[in-house]
């Protein structure tokens, strides 16, 4: 039976989170259900490049874009639409069933990588983390251990960045803010999901789904 496979991306953005204008940053991995990685892709769309200094996490990692250009480790393309089609191109070859980001309502319906899940069925990391991990006792008390708490206080964090500081037990792990190394993050929190052997939605965003979600409250 051939195996599934699997792409997960992430989109560095400007214009605000709420209503983006564009991507300068998308990258990801295409790997099956054990994180063996078939591929890696990391786009800077030159169309955009301008707009990186003004973007709220850009302007934070503008010498960190000037690194990878200067070692070769991104490719430049020259419009969104390129990126866009580099990647279903690729998604194509290694025949990927199923697109994944962590809060897939960003960037399957904010951004252009809807594109990517016309024909694809898609996985919302997030949604599929508070389905899992988030029921496990353990997530609930090193959150609490750590001040890792949701914006609103109610209850802990179920954020990327808590949830990889729970599997790889750093409490002090903050994200890069750029499309490669935080897709790196996501690939791992998807496989710590498949790990627990709970039950999990596809093909719904988390605010569309309201099955078996588990935000644990806070607790000083």
């Amino acid at each position: 039976m051939t195996k599934k496979m699997y792409c997960t991306l992430d989109t560095e953005t400007f214009g605000g989170a709420s209503n983006p204008k564009g991507i300068y940053h998308l990258a990801g991995r295409i790997h099956d259900r054990n994180g063996n990685v078939a591929a890696t892709f990391n786009y800077l769309v030159c169309e955009h490049f301008e707009e990186i200094e003004g973007a709220y996490y850009g302007k934070k990692n503008f010498e960190r874009y000037a690194e990878m250009i200067a070692d070769g480790s991104i490719t430049m393309v020259a419009s969104e639409d390129e990126a866009i089609a580099a990647v279903d191109a690729l998604c194509n070859f290694y025949n990927v069933d199923y697109m994944m980001a962590y809060n897939s309502s960003f960037d399957f319906c904010r951004t252009k990588c809807r594109e990517l899940i016309k024909e694809r069925e898609f996985i919302d990391i997030f949604l599929m983390a508070v389905q899992t991990i988030s029921h496990v006792k353990k997530y609930a008390t090193f959150c609490r251990e750590h001040g890792l708490k949701s914006k609103t206080g109610r209850s802990v964090a179920t954020s990327a960045e808590s949830m990889y500081a729970y599997i790889t037990g750093n409490a002090d792990y903050e994200e890069e803010h750029t499309a490669l190394e935080d897709s790196k993050i996501e690939m791992e929190i998807f496989l710590a999901c498949l790990k627990t052997h709970k039950r999990f939605t596809k093909n719904l965003h988390q605010y569309e789904c309201y099955d078996n979600k588990c935000f644990p409250a806070w607790k000083e």
